[in-house]
């Protein structure tokens, strides 16, 4: 008697990716700081409260858009790609961070244009 052949063939492991790549790109620089400031952007009569809580949204939602460029390079060095798309990634974030700061700027020349128009409305309204 013989004993029946074991015909199964072991299961294959591979490393599992996680989250990819374009995935931290859109959601951290389109999507989530598109979001904040729609959801936090102040829809009636502009009050100082408001104008400070449209530039709070902005310089968060910069702030994820930078935090995700910063994402995107540790994925691609930890995922051992090679030197020149590391360099292109660094690169790419790069552009983001200074697009980032430079709209934090505008955010912040906003504000204080709203404020000081707010001001001069209530200023006028006394």
């Amino acid at each position: 008697m013989t004993a029946p052949a074991d015909t199964a063939q072991p299961a294959v492991q591979g490393r599992p990716r996680g989250i990819s790549r374009l995935a931290v790109f859109i959601l951290g620089v389109i999507v989530i700081p598109l979001l904040l400031n729609v959801a936090l952007n102040n829809y009636g009569a502009h009050t100082a409260e408001g104008a400070v809580q449209m530039a709070f949204a902005t310089v968060a939602g910069q702030t994820v858009a930078i935090l995700s460029g910063i994402t995107i390079v540790v994925l691609t060095v930890k995922r051992k790609y090679a030197i020149p798309a590391i360099i292109g990634t660094v690169v790419i974030a790069a552009a983001i961070a200074y697009g980032a700061v430079a709209t934090m700027g505008g955010a912040a020349d906003l504000l204080f244009t709203r404020l000081a128009d707010i001001a001069e409305v209530d200023q006028l309204n006394r």
